[in-house]
């Protein structure tokens, strides 16, 4: 064995199982008349005190692993595994032609999502929100109502089925730290001080006929905002939209009817919820004039609840929380059965694409998130609706990009139409629906608006790409639709949507990419090589992919030490090397392409 391998076989941990003895206990059998009525009354006697000692070790049994501190299950279960994929409701189908996408719009193309070999179809915010400045995000109003532009309970019920029936799961985004100002506890909080929910929000009196004086821990002045509410006479705490004020979740009140959130959409048969903003608005308790943000303690709360529900194999909380030291310590508390440490871009954050520069976040993350634990697990996501498609900055490495993404240790997951290599869209201010951007005025939205990642999905090159049959979309639609649509695609062998279809299909196939260990074995500016490997297997799978300008000579025996003269291609975005075999010493690599090799190692 190389020494290189033998560092693997130390690194992974073994379980050993030792020999069991296996003890003849043979007893010299007597006849014995058992119906004599002394010997009746003296086995009942015997079997009473049995059963009552059974059961009273049995009691004390349990006492005593109730006592004992609680262990983070071990084995990975489907959220760890499986590639999820995120649609924005109002922009994937619309079924009605009103222009905005609904819960039946998805339902009717169900069959192409799965069709991607995803297992976890993610959704974001669908509860009832103000007809006012369509989508928000945290402007709901009624929780426990579906947003009538998206549809009903019923069509609720009606995906859930079916996304069941195809082996899949439902996750929700859930967005808790604020309302709509149209939400009823608003309205029964700031309808009095003294109701039941007049402490679900953040109130404070004037301060010398002013907003209030800020008394805050672990918050930024700038953050903070106040808005007079002239029925209660008191300032109401927002963050950046008046129409969206802050909870409060010292109430111990409101803490329990979040909770009771979780359970509805869980009897519905929901599997899954996202915190969605948990980075912004949660913290180890910080506050605001003594009123408490949702800390780690409080989201553990709501984890007990979900995981609680049914076996915390099948339901979970997932959270986008910051890399630092109180989303590590609840992880190692086992306070999360399921917690992800999510980032939202593999890409760095500074715009640049460069091997050495995606390397590097999937290391600081690995060593940051201990893949020995089942609670602390990467996930990797290349964009969402808060930055600009890949398409539109890396058009030609997509296909490397997902390559990369898919092979990874973690948990994959896409943005709707980031599979056919959708381009942003192109949106003026009077089509801006964004509210924040809004506020920004006619010079300044473009900076901040989410609408350009957000256009309605392509379909194919009839009107309106076929996302509705209405004569508008809430959103423009990509402008070269009839180009980049899933139809041109379907059908083309060397597209955006077969590379990735492959690839997805290659990774429910190798258990390595879902178990297997990481391995950097090099990285330039130009390229990044990762292998995946197990002492259980005799052989490995290595990611090489050249994200540079120009085409690459990569001699990967140089990097790592394999006895192996060549690899088979397992999957490649250039179709002509499928199947084939390629020099480790050599092995060139155009701009944009990527393979994925098996290693047999002797």
């Amino acid at each position: 064995m190389s020494n290189s391998h033998k560092a693997e076989a130390e690194d992974e941990h073994e379980q050993r199982n030792g020999d069991s003895n296996n003890v003849d206990n043979t007893r010299t059998s007597e006849k014995i008349d058992f119906y004599t009525p002394g010997l009746i009354l003296t086995r009942k006697i015997f079997l009473w005190a049995y059963a009552l000692g059974t059961i009273g070790v049995l009691i004390a049994a349990i006492a005593l692993i109730a006592t004992l501190p609680k262990r983070c299950p071990k084995e990975r279960t489907w959220y760890q595994q499986n590639v999820m994929y995120k649609v924005y409701v109002p922009s994937f189908k619309d079924s009605d032609g009103d222009g905005i996408g609904d819960l039946p719009g998805i339902l009717s193309k169900l069959d192409y999502i799965a069709g991607l070999n995803v297992k976890t179809l993610w959704l974001s915010s669908i509860y009832d929100a103000p007809t006012t400045g369509i989508m928000p995000n945290a402007m709901d109003s009624n929780f426990t109502a579906i947003d009538p532009k998206f549809g009903t309970i019923a069509d609720l019920k009606a995906l859930v089925r079916a996304v069941h029936g195809k082996k899949m799961k439902l996750m929700l985004d859930f967005i808790p730290t604020a309302t709509s100002n149209n939400n009823s506890w608003f309205i029964e909080s700031r309808s009095s001080r003294n109701n039941a929910k007049s402490n679900w929000y953040v109130w404070e009196n004037p301060y010398n006929g002013g907003p209030p004086r800020v008394n805050r821990s672990l918050t930024d002045d700038d953050d903070v905002h106040w808005q007079y509410d002239t029925a209660r006479q008191q300032y109401y705490m927002y963050y950046d939209i008046k129409e969206r004020p802050e909870l409060n979740f010292k109430s111990s009140s409101l803490r329990a009817e979040i909770k009771n959130l979780f359970s509805y959409y869980l009897k519905l048969g929901v599997d899954a919820f996202n915190i969605y903003g948990m980075e912004w608005h949660f913290g180890g308790g910080s506050t605001v004039n003594g009123n408490v943000r949702p800390s780690f303690s409080v989201l553990s709360e709501w984890n007990t609840q979900v995981a609680g529900y049914t076996d915390a194999k099948y339901t979970f909380l997932v959270g986008q929380v910051p890399n630092d030291v109180n989303a590590i310590t609840v992880s190692q508390s086992c306070k999360f059965n399921a917690l992800y440490l999510l980032t939202y871009s593999l890409l760095p954050n500074d715009g640049s694409l460069t091997g050495l520069g995606i390397a590097n976040v999937v290391s600081n993350w690995i060593a940051t998130v201990s893949m020995s634990s089942p609670n602390r697990y990467p996930h990797w996501m290349l964009r969402n609706e808060a930055k600009s498609r890949v398409a539109q900055n890396f058009g030609k490495y997509v296909n490397a990009l997902n390559f990369i993404m898919m092979t990874l240790p973690g948990v994959p997951s896409t943005y709707y139409g980031e599979e056919i290599g959708m381009m942003d869209s192109t949106v003026t201010y009077a089509q801006t629906r964004d509210p924040l951007a809004l506020l920004y005025g006619p010079a300044n939205y473009a900076s901040v608006s989410q609408d350009k990642t957000r256009g309605p999905m392509l379909w194919n090159t009839t009107t309106n790409a076929d996302f509705t049959n209405g004569t508008t979309t809430w959103l423009p639609l990509s402008s070269n639709y009839t180009t980049i649509n899933v139809n041109n695609q379907m059908s083309n062998t060397d597209s955006n949507l077969d590379r990735y279809k492959n690839i997805t299909s290659l990774r429910s196939s190798e258990d390595l990419f879902r178990t297997g260990n990481y391995s950097r074995v090099f990285a330039t500016n130009e390229i990044f090589a990762f292998r995946r490997y197990s002492t259980l297997k005799t052989y490995s799978v290595m990611t090489i992919a050249n994200v540079g300008a120009t085409s690459q000579t990569i001699d990967i025996k140089r990097y790592y030490g394999t006895t192996a003269t060549t690899g088979s291609v397992l999957a490649a975005t250039k179709v002509s090397r499928h199947a084939a075999s390629v020099q480790l010493n050599s092995i060139q690599l155009d701009a944009g392409e990527a393979v994925v090799l098996k290693i047999i190692d002797a």
